[in-house]
C-alpha cells in the first residue's frame, strides 16, 4: 500500500506541475467543447453533483453521531471528511488555479484545482466501498454496491466538468490526491490503529 501511495503522490505532483505549465489547456478545452450541454443532462448532472456537497456530508455524519448508538462510524467518517476539507482548502489556496471561463450552470466560488467535490466523493464513497468489500454481505450484493459507489464517484467528477465549474485536469488531479488520501487514511485508521467500524 505504501508503494501505491508513493506512486499516486508522485503522479499528482507531476500532474500538478504540468497543469501549472499549461500543458492540459488544449485537452481541457477540447473535452468540454465535445460535451452536449442540454437538457435532460443538465438536470441529471446537477443532481449528481449534489451527492458530493459539503452540506450532505455534514448531514450524514451528524446523523450517524446522533442517531446511532455505536458512534464509531460517525466519528471515523467525521474525522475523514474534516481532514479531507483541510487538504482541499490548503491545495486550492496554494495552487490558486482560476475556474474555467465557461458557462457555469451552478454557482461556485473559490479556486478550481483540485476539484473539491471529486476529492470528497473519493474520500466518502471510497471509504464506503472499502467497508462494503470488508463486510459480510454476499458477493453479488458487494458487486452491485461497489459498482454503484464507483459509478457515483465517476459521475460526480464528470458532472463538475459538464456544469462548467472545473477543467478535466482538475478532476484528474483530484483523483490522484483523493486516492492518495483515501489509502493513507485507511492504512492509518484501520490497519495501524485497528479501528473497526463494521
Amino acid at each position: 500500500m505504501i508503494i501505491v501511495l508513493i506512486c499516486l503522490l508522485s503522479i499528482f505532483g507531476i500532474w500538478t506541475y504540468l497543469m501549472l505549465h499549461d500543458k492540459f489547456i488544449k485537452i481541457d478545452n477540447s473535452f468540454y467543447d465535445k460535451l452536449k450541454i442540454k437538457e435532460p443532462y443538465i438536470t441529471f448532472f446537477k443532481i449528481f453533483t449534489n451527492l458530493a456537497s459539503t452540506k450532505l456530508f455534514i448531514l450524514i455524519c451528524f446523523g450517524l453521531l446522533i442517531l446511532k448508538d455505536d458512534k464509531k462510524m460517525g466519528i471515523v467518517l467525521s474525522i475523514l471528511m474534516v481532514i479531507n476539507a483541510i487538504i482541499i482548502f490548503l491545495l486550492k489556496h496554494i495552487i490558486k488555479r482560476e475556474r474555467p471561463h465557461k458557462r457555469q450552470l451552478v454557482y461556485e466560488k473559490g479556486y478550481s484545482y483540485p476539484s473539491g467535490h471529486m476529492v470528497s466523493a473519493i474520500s466518502f464513497y471510497g471509504f464506503l466501498l472499502f467497508l462494503t468489500l470488508l463486510s459480510n454481505l454476499i458477493w453479488p450484493i458487494k458487486v452491485i454496491i461497489s459498482i454503484l459507489l464507483i459509478s457515483s464517484i465517476i459521475l460526480i467528477g464528470f458532472s463538475r466538468v459538464f456544469l462548467g465549474v472545473h477543467y478535466l485536469s482538475d478532476i484528474m488531479g483530484a483523483l490522484f490526491i483523493g486516492l492518495s488520501y483515501e489509502l493513507l487514511f485507511i492504512y492509518i485508521a484501520c490497519f495501524k490503529f485497528g479501528i473497526n467500524v463494521l
